[in-house]
């Protein structure tokens, strides 16, 4: 459906489901691979991405998409990739089944158009809002030291906040291939995600710690780490691949979002703040760089080139949003804002009392709008 982390090793970040663990999770699973007239997967494993992956006797689910994608979705997505793992199988029809449009047609006939349709929106949103959180909100704490235990119930409160704020043209296509019109229907009601029985804690805060340790830059050190070598913003390397930068570390501790101490969140923005305009700099080719500089260079469509020498991976995620809201963060703290929440850093709040919503101001840049007033004067 949608591959986020291609550079992610699955293997030991799995955890091993069973028929007697998981029940409906796994009927969900084999009967779907049933209902294609392909063989069952003889191991299925929870893993703490938003993609899943068909291997060969083993179907890998992401844990995000399972525990918000409604059933038929879900069930949508493993289809999905049960048809191109056997594509070359008599198993599975002839017609091109490898190609995603082919895939898309064949899992219609099993699950239904609208399905199909709705699960290739919905799996995006949580991928892109899943990423976007880990960027956030993680990288600050894995910089730190540290990792959030309380990371699955705190990502749904955002995703919760978020859901379907992005724009997704590239699925336009596809859908109206299933649909006929690139609207998606709403949601049936009643329709609910497979129940999913708790998991054990370790398992939980062992994917959270896992997420931190790909995004880790630093040794575990004081809340607020001593001063490092220039390298990329903690909120700039991808979750699924680490920047070679620094040491790996020696082993994060945890922490839950309510206890991270603001330094951690200040320090972020002023670092990443920091080396875009040493970057930003380096591109114009004189010392002195003023906010607005980087503004025009991003409206020219440089803003994934300034990631990238910023030292971010994946600089083609919301790079308009990792330049500019750090930079405005910072400029706002430093005339005395505050953020209004813990998981809502984007939001600040003045000493009188007005409160500046980044991710409002800035987001409609990543579609190509033009600057809001309000963004200009806070530049200025």
């Amino acid at each position: 459906m949608m591959k986020t982390a291609p550079g992610f090793d699955t293997a030991p970040a799995a955890m091993p489901i069973t028929a007697e663990s998981q029940p409906d999770l796994w009927l969900l699973a084999t009967d779907t691979a049933a209902r294609l007239g392909v063989p069952a997967p003889a191991e299925i494993d929870l893993y703490p991405v938003p993609e899943v992956v068909a291997l060969p006797g083993r179907l890998l689910l992401g844990l995000p998409y399972v525990l918000d994608l409604p059933a038929d979705e879900l069930a949508a997505v493993i289809a999905h990739e049960l048809v191109h793992l056997h594509a070359a199988s008599p198993l599975v029809p002839a017609g091109g089944a490898g190609s995603d449009d082919a895939a898309d047609a064949l899992v219609a006939q099993v699950v239904s158009p609208e399905s199909v349709a709705a699960a290739l929106v919905h799996a995006s949103y949580l991928s892109l809002t899943f990423e976007r959180f880990v960027l956030q909100y993680v990288g600050p704490l894995a910089a730190s030291g540290w990792y959030p235990v309380d990371f699955w119930p705190a990502w749904r409160w955002r995703l919760g906040q978020e859901r379907e704020r992005f724009e997704l043209p590239e699925l336009a296509g596809r859908v109206t291939a299933l649909l006929g019109t690139p609207r998606v229907p709403p949601m049936a009601p009643g329709v609910r995600p497979v129940p999913l029985r708790p998991l054990p804690v370790e398992a939980e805060a062992g994917f959270a710690k896992l997420l931190a340790e790909r995004l880790g830059s630093a040794a575990p050190g004081p809340v607020t780490p001593p001063p490092l070598p220039p390298a990329p913003c903690p909120t700039s390397a991808r979750f699924g691949k680490r920047a070679q930068i620094g040491p790996e570390p020696a082993g994060l501790r945890a922490v839950t979002f309510d206890a991270v101490d603001t330094a951690v969140w200040e320090e972020a923005a002023t670092q990443c703040a920091v080396r875009v305009r040493e970057v930003v700099a380096e591109l114009l080719g004189h010392p002195v760089v003023l906010a607005r500089d980087v503004l025009e260079l991003v409206r020219r469509g440089r803003a994934t080139e300034i990631l990238r020498m910023c030292g971010g991976q994946s600089p083609e995620l919301f790079p308009v949003s990792r330049i500019l809201v750090p930079l405005v963060s910072d400029t706002l703290r430093r005339r005395g804002y505050q953020t209004e929440h813990v998981l809502r850093q984007h939001v600040l709040v003045g000493p009188g009392f007005d409160r500046i919503d980044l991710d409002e101001l800035i987001d409609p840049l990543e579609r190509g709008a033009e600057p809001d007033r309000r963004l200009l004067d806070l530049l200025s």
